[in-house]
């Protein structure tokens, strides 16, 4: 799975990377998975930084808003904030649409083309330049290579 997601517990944060390709079952898991790993736990701010995810050609606008009504239940999304980075349109499109059901349950989510627009939403202050090492290209490139390496044939 291309989804990778980092919890910063003192900061009550989620760093979701998601990168290479994405199907409507991997999202669906993971927002599953989001809503039991951090049931009980409130106001989560949440990073999804999609800049390398290239392939969505397994994801449709319906999945997306499916998905993001699942989160309606979740401890997570009460009074928690979401952002989503996305550089191509298409992804972006998406991700625009997930946001804005999304944004309905918590206290607020939307998509942005940079990291440096998510990062002034989610008020983050200095906690950006620890965020930062795992959002480089080179972070990216790696986790591919290692994605790459054990993809069963």
């Amino acid at each position: 799975m291309a989804i990778d997601r980092i919890y910063f517990k003192e900061e009550n944060f989620v760093l979701t990377l998601i990168y290479n390709k994405l199907t409507d079952i991997q999202l669906i898991e993971h927002v599953q998975v989001m809503n039991t790993e951090y049931e009980g736990i409130f106001g989560i701010k949440e990073l999804a930084d999609c800049r390398y995810l290239y392939d969505i050609s397994e994801l449709t606008a319906r999945d997306m808003l499916t998905t993001a009504d699942s989160e309606k239940d979740s401890t997570r999304v009460i009074m928690g904030k979401g952002a989503i980075v996305a550089e191509s349109d298409a992804i972006f499109g998406l991700a625009s649409m997930y946001a804005a059901i999304a944004s309905n349950i918590r206290e607020d989510s939307k998509a942005f083309r940079s990291l440096d627009e998510a990062f002034d939403f989610l008020d983050i202050g200095d906690f950006k330049n620890t965020l930062l090492e795992h959002l480089t290209e080179s972070a990216y490139k790696e986790k591919l290579k290692f994605l790459i390496k054990f993809v069963p044939k």
